[in-house]
């Protein structure tokens, strides 16, 4: 049989009919995705006292409550020989304690581990649930302003729900944008520098235990007594290292934001062009890239702690 006719034989033809029909009826039947209001700050969900709550707080608060449910599980009733979830976690701890004693040594891993690990897991967890169907698609129904014709359609659904369509408000009716419940934690720019202020600080605190003083002399080096120019080198090392730091903490921050924030603009935009099929492949992407800027922003602080305290232990080495 050649390939063309085992292509259009039954077995082969049917199922690709089906799911052709399956798409033309989502297309007519379920309205159409809006586009998402694309803002930087994140919305308010609720108010405690004058305290106010954002949807990236709240979902922060989720990313803490599913890895206490996580750490319960797995360790409520261990046993020698693992098995199920207790499996599953002392493989990743593992992995993840033998990366950090590689790069740091055993002296500091232990110290550095429990820092890192939960970087890791809550950034993990944060970025993986951002793509659930739950977040930026159930929220608050909100006037548009700006020209006319801004917002789009409100369709309603059952009771008090309503759904809020892909077609754009006509000139002098009123549209509505979604202001969402849930939205993925790191696409607001606080948990960001929240997160890269903590990976600095702790740096500091580590190189000072480790070297004490002495450790801010590669930010403060006055040094005349090998010449001036020798004198004048030594304090624009001092400037640079400083400025170094500093650049940690907008490239921490700037780096994990923009590529969480671009992707969830990416899925909602493409769910507006062609919704139900395109967006399934990067979903898969987006998968790959919440995993990798966790690896990537836990990976750099333990890179940043190891050299925070490298010298001190070249300085015991040459000692002994």
């Amino acid at each position: 049989m050649s390939k063309r006719s085992k292509l259009l034989s039954p077995k082969v033809l049917l199922p690709a009919l089906l799911v052709l029909a399956l798409l033309v009826a989502l297309f007519l039947i379920v309205p159409r995705v809006a586009l998402p209001a694309i803002k930087i700050a994140a919305e308010p969900v609720f108010h405690i006292g004058g305290f106010v709550i954002t949807n990236t707080m709240l979902t922060a608060w989720i990313s803490m409550i599913v890895l206490i449910a996580l750490a319960f599980f797995a360790t409520r009733r261990m046993s020698l020989i693992p098995t199920g979830l207790q499996n599953v976690m002392e493989v990743v701890v593992e992995a993840f304690l033998g990366l950090v004693e590689n790069m740091a040594g055993p002296k500091w891993a232990r110290r550095f581990f429990p820092i890192v690990m939960t970087i890791f897991l809550f950034l993990l967890v944060s970025n993986w649930m951002g793509m659930l169907p739950l977040y930026g698609s159930i929220g608050f129904l909100k006037e548009a302003h700006g020209e006319e014709g801004a917002g789009y359609v409100v369709q309603p659904l059952a009771g008090n729900i309503e759904i809020l369509t892909g077609n754009k408000a006509e000139h002098g009716a009123a549209g509505y944008e979604l202001e969402p419940f849930l939205r993925s934690a790191a696409t607001d720019l606080n948990l960001p520098l929240a997160l890269a202020l903590i990976s600095v600080f702790l740096t500091q605190f580590f190189g000072v235990r480790s070297l004490g003083l002495r450790y801010f002399n590669k930010f403060v080096s006055i040094n005349f007594k090998k010449g001036v120019f020798n004198g004048v080198v030594g304090i624009l090392v001092g400037v640079f290292e400083t400025i170094s730091e500093l650049a940690k903490i907008i490239s921490f921050t700037f780096r994990l934001f923009g590529n969480v924030f671009a992707g969830e603009i990416l899925l909602g935009v493409l769910a507006f062009l062609i919704p139900y099929v395109i967006s399934i492949p990067f979903y898969g992407l987006e998968l790959f890239v919440g995993a990798i800027q966790a690896l990537v922003f836990s990976a750099l602080t333990l890179v940043f702690f190891t050299l925070a305290v490298k010298g001190h232990d070249h300085e015991e080495h040459a000692a002994h």
